[in-house]
């Protein structure tokens, strides 16, 4: 008589939901501006949608936006939950680590939002500091729609290999799109060194610190 293997089931229904949740609100965003949406998802060989979006008013604060801040913010949630597990750095539940994660992420774009606000103010640089910002969050929200299919693929299958391959395409796809950043905006980034350097360290490193003060000493 054959040894009875025990069979470790983890429920995904909470991550249906979430999933759920992200592909309503890509749903609500495509019916509600169909051209911008389809423009947003060609940011991989296009800058066409900077061409007719980014002078748009208002540039940042809009539903289009502030929908697509929400669906990174799951989606890259999701990423790092991923990558958790993959490793095996946390030994919280899945739910549990998927929300502990999220709460990290919106602190972060929350005190990335008030410090580009101020640092704007401080140095008179609104404008370029909106575009800038602008620019990433196009970015981020292609990245979300290009990697979503995957990350689904990812939840269904339960493929070790798969999530490593799922980690290295957002990692390359990330890559991508700061380059692109870089490279289309050469003449603005140069023209303006001094802040392009101010906006990466105090934009893109000081608020990893400040949340990390904030959430875990």
């Amino acid at each position: 008589m054959g040894e009875v293997i025990e069979r470790i089931f983890i429920s995904k229904d909470w991550i249906t939901i979430i999933l759920l949740i992200v592909i309503t609100l890509l749903i609500f965003n495509k019916i509600r501006n169909p051209l911008k949406f389809t423009k947003l998802q060609t940011l991989l060989y296009s800058s066409s949608y900077f061409g007719s979006y980014s002078k748009s008013s208002p540039l940042l604060v809009s539903v289009f936006n502030v929908i697509f801040i929400v669906v990174f913010s799951i989606v890259i949630s999701l990423l790092l939950f991923v990558a958790v597990i993959q490793y095996g750095l946390s030994n919280n539940s899945d739910i549990i680590l998927f929300f502990k994660i999220l709460i990290y992420v919106f602190s972060y774009i929350i005190v990335r939002f008030v410090l580009g606000f101020l640092l704007a103010l401080l140095f008179e640089i609104e404008k370029e500091q909106q575009y800038f910002s602008f620019l990433k969050l196009s970015y981020l929200s292609s990245f979300s729609i290009l990697i979503l299919p995957f990350l689904i693929v990812n939840f269904y299958i339960n493929s070790h290999l798969f999530s490593q391959i799922l980690i290295t395409i957002a990692g390359l796809l990330l890559f991508y799109f700061f380059v692109l950043q870089i490279k289309n905006n050469q003449k603005l980034i140069f023209s303006k060194m001094f802040y392009f350097i101010l906006y990466i360290c105090a934009l893109e490193i000081a608020p990893y610190m400040i949340v990390y003060k904030l959430l875990i000493v």
